[in-house]
Order: structure tokens, then sequence, then C-alpha cells
């Protein structure tokens, strides 16, 4: 009797540990990958816009039509937020006119605030691809999302989580070393200290840098 009193006692203690061991596991693929690497708690080194156009696999403009927290379909303690886009331009990659994407929220903070998205903000959205688990997120954690400002005459500015500090950096030497000529417009933007950036400079700009990669 004590002996299957024991059997039954590690059964019951296997099961209960083979959840945290399944969702270590998963917690370690997911906070390797690139989408982790968006969120508030992790460090990320200083990118420029060449390797931000480089690493995206969709690059998008539009408003903001919903961001909805929820569980991740397949793990249900995963939190992420599902975002739908009212696409205006698309620089790289395929996007409908409606384009929704998910995103790991790792933060708690991301939790409460739906990851920064606010409904009928304007972004420009430099994406990565889009993971095994159906997840994507900004290039280079808030360095791949820019906030759109619009002034009373319509002139539209864009500016990233980081100021666009660093986006800039000798981007124009590497980009002539590898034959990239970027327009008269964009290299005027690239001359001026980081801030915020003329939305059309910095579209023309990346739509140079994803021609070069064809």
């Amino acid at each position: 009797m004590r002996l299957l009193r024991r059997r039954r006692k590690q059964t019951t203690l296997a099961k209960f540990h083979f959840k945290p061991a399944l969702f270590l596991v998963l917690a370690l693929v997911l906070f390797s990958s690139p989408f982790a690497r968006a969120q508030r708690g992790a460090q990320t080194a200083s990118a420029d816009l060449s390797y931000l156009v480089q690493r995206a696999g969709t690059i998008v403009r539009g408003h903001v039509v919903s961001a909805t927290v929820e569980p991740h379909p397949q793990f249900s303690n995963l939190q992420t937020v599902v975002v739908t886009i009212s696409v205006a331009r698309v620089l790289k990659g395929t996007a409908p006119a409606t384009y929704t994407f998910r995103q790991y929220l790792l933060d708690a903070r991301d939790v409460v605030d739906t990851g920064g998205y606010r409904k009928a903000g304007e972004l420009l959205l430099l994406l990565n691809p889009v993971s095994q688990y159906g997840l994507t997120s900004p290039v280079g954690r808030d360095q791949g999302r820019f906030r759109i400002i619009r002034d009373r005459k319509g002139n539209a500015t864009a500016i990233n989580g980081r100021s666009n500090i660093g986006l800039f950096d000798q981007l124009p030497s590497k980009a002539a070393d590898r034959g990239v000529n970027f327009s008269r417009q964009a290299q005027a933007m690239l001359a001026r200290p980081a801030n915020q950036a003329p939305l059309e400079s910095l579209e023309d700009a990346i739509a140079t840098l994803v021609g070069a990669q064809r």
C-alpha cells in the first residue's frame, strides 16, 4: 500500500513539474528570438537605419485601427497584443490595405498600455519577419517604430522610441562604400543632427536602402 501511494505521489509531482519545465523551454526560445528584443525589458544595442531596413521583413506606414491584448492562441500563459493597421504605404514586403500582426508582450507595462499602440495613432513600422509562432515586432525594439507627427500645415516628421539617436550615424559613408546613392533630399536629412526626421525624406532613404537589397 505504501509503495502504491509513493508511486502515485511521484506521478503527481511529475505532472506538476512538467508544465513549468515546458514554459521554461518555451521562454528561452521566445526571449532569444527577434520579437523578444522589441520589449521594454530587453536591452538592445543602438542600430542605424541601414540595419533596421535590412532586418525588416515588412515596412509599412499607417494608422492604428485597433490594439487588443489577448493570450497567444497556442500558449495561453503568454500575453500578446494584436494590432491592426490601416496601411497608407508599403515600403518593403507585402501587406494588404488592412494589416494585422501579433506581438509578444514581455513587460507588464506593455499589457497595461497595449504595448504602446494607441488607436488612431500614425506609425511607420519596420517589422521583423513573422516567427514560427505567428509573432513579430519592430526591429531593434523601439528603434523600428516611428511615431508620425503632423503640424497644422500638414508637414510630417517621424521619431522613434530612441529619439532617432544613432539612426543616421556614419550612414552616408557606409552607404557610399556599398554603392548606395541617396537623393539630395535624403542627404540633407542625414546631415542634420538626430531628432525628428522629415517623413518624406526618411521614407525616401528607406526606399533607397530597400532597393539596394534587391
